[in-house]
């Protein structure tokens, strides 16, 4: 099996997938927790994981925790290193973890799933690159955070543009909603036929 299972060619990617780029300066789990909160006050089913910080760690990096949005599981992404580590702190390990509930949210068939990150393992072609391949593939509308500097890799991971929203909770909220709501009308107007 295919490590990145190709996307199929008639996906339109701009109508289902919502790309939050941001840089140091965006609180972009603030955002995206938000956007959930005000998804899910709308009736849209959400899955997937949202990032947070904690404490800091002897190196004055935050420790990272993932929590899953829909069975609320958290999970620490990190591994403390020391003062001096500087390499990346991401345990291998908690991300094959975090893959699994990546997969387990996309097999519940919610409405929406978020993915934490497209990072710096996704753009060398590992991470959770599968995982969000199939996030992708299916019914749901998908809603992903990636550094501005990585955007260009994910897109072409993607093999074209998706929308890339601002750093605002409510209007990543009503994108999703004008989203989920036009894709209920397709289904239902080809169920009955229209």
């Amino acid at each position: 099996m295919p490590k990145n299972p190709p996307m199929p060619a008639n996906l339109d990617i701009a109508a289902k997938i919502g790309v939050l780029p941001y840089d140091k300066n965006v609180a972009v789990d603030a955002f995206l927790a938000e956007a959930v909160h005000h998804i899910r006050a709308r009736g849209i089913s959400v899955g997937g994981l949202l990032q947070r910080t904690g404490e800091p760690h002897s190196n004055g990096r935050l420790s990272i925790w993932l929590d899953d949005i829909g069975t609320e599981e958290t999970l620490r992404l990190d591994q403390p290193r020391g003062p001096g580590a500087r390499d990346c702190i991401v345990d291998p390990d908690a991300l094959a973890q975090a893959a699994c509930l990546l997969r387990r949210a996309i097999e519940r068939g919610h409405h929406l799933i978020v993915v934490n990150r497209f990072g710096y393992a996704e753009s060398e072609g590992g991470g959770m690159r599968a995982e969000i391949a199939d996030a992708i593939c299916s019914d749901a509308v998908v809603l992903i955070a990636v550094r501005g500097s990585r955007l260009d890799d994910l897109e072409r991971f993607l093999g074209g543009a998706a929308t890339v929203l601002p750093p605002s909770s409510t209007a990543i909220a009503d994108w999703i909603e004008r989203i989920v709501s036009a894709r209920r009308q397709g289904i239902a107007g080809q169920v009955a036929g229209v």
